[in-house]
């Protein structure tokens, strides 16, 4: 497989990968055991190592989540459109953190209720006194409870402003040219979000290139003679199989080359071709 993954792949990225020591490791031999080649699977892992953000284990970092809290504490108009944007963006940050280890529930709670601005965590927390009267008052909140709360004290206020959260991560500044009347727009990105998308595109494109390679290898080839190019003689019009091709009939003739049991071409000594150094034969 990872000869084939390697034909579908431009040459100065196929150079990278190829030179990855797993490409063409073998196993160390024990005892009188043969020595075996390292799988795909391995080499596939070592390719997405090369790309930043790819791991695991740094999807997210607990900067992002506190930058995150300081972002949302810091915007100035706060309506329910702005607090329904912000809750999913923590909630997807603070579970994987969580189911990582990375942080604790009690630092998840607190870090939420910290998010919201003064004046309306001071109406939740009025609230939340009243309907828990038995909460220990050291003990953040649950995070849906102050949640509710907040929906609660924001029904009737503005929904359309929730892009302000959006703009709060990924600010976007627009500076209007009079001379010809155009405007120029400069989004910044996070450093993050672009190696998170590098790093999905790689994926995606091996995971592309597996599914090109396994459809190809199921599906039944239908050759066309006038389209075929033989890899003998590298003409077009006719294959390397037996009779096709008049240069490896003669090859054959003067003891050169034969077929093998299984139809392959092969040396005079039964030595595969190679059509590439190290990777496969004809």
């Amino acid at each position: 497989m990872k000869e084939y993954v390697a034909r579908y792949i431009i040459y100065n990225t196929v150079e990278t990968w190829m030179d990855l020591p797993e490409f063409m490791a073998t196993t160390t031999p024990i005892g009188n055991q043969a020595p075996t080649a390292i799988s795909y699977k391995n080499w596939k892992e070592a390719v997405i190592h090369l790309y930043s953000g790819t791991e695991e284990s740094m999807c997210y970092m607990v900067n992002e989540l506190h930058q995150l809290v300081q972002d949302n504490f810091d915007l100035s108009a706060y309506t329910l459109g702005t607090f329904l944007t912000y809750y999913p963006e923590f909630q997807k940050i603070s579970r994987w953190l969580l189911q990582h280890s990375k942080i604790y529930t009690n630092k998840e709670r607190c870090l939420f209720q910290q998010s919201i601005p003064t004046l309306l965590w001071a109406k939740i927390a009025r609230q939340l006194k009243i309907l828990k009267p038995t909460h220990h008052l050291e003990d953040p909140y649950d995070v849906k409870d102050v949640y509710k709360a907040g929906n609660w004290h924001l029904k009737g206020t503005d929904m359309s402003l929730g892009i302000l959260h959006a703009k709060k991560i990924l600010p976007v500044t627009t500076q209007p040219q009079v001379a010809n009347n155009t405007v120029t727009t400069n989004s910044y990105i996070k450093k993050e979000d672009m190696e998170a998308t590098i790093s999905a595109a790689v994926a995606s494109a091996i995971t592309h290139i597996e599914t090109m390679i396994n459809t190809q290898l199921s599906t039944p080839r239908t050759p066309n003679a006038a389209n075929s190019l033989c890899h003998s003689c590298g003409e077009l019009g006719h294959t390397m199989s037996r009779g096709r091709c008049n240069t490896l009939e003669q090859y054959i003739h003067l003891g050169q080359v034969r077929h093998s049991a299984d139809s392959k071409v092969v040396l005079s000594t039964g030595a595969s071709i190679l059509n590439y150094p190290e990777l496969k034969s004809y």
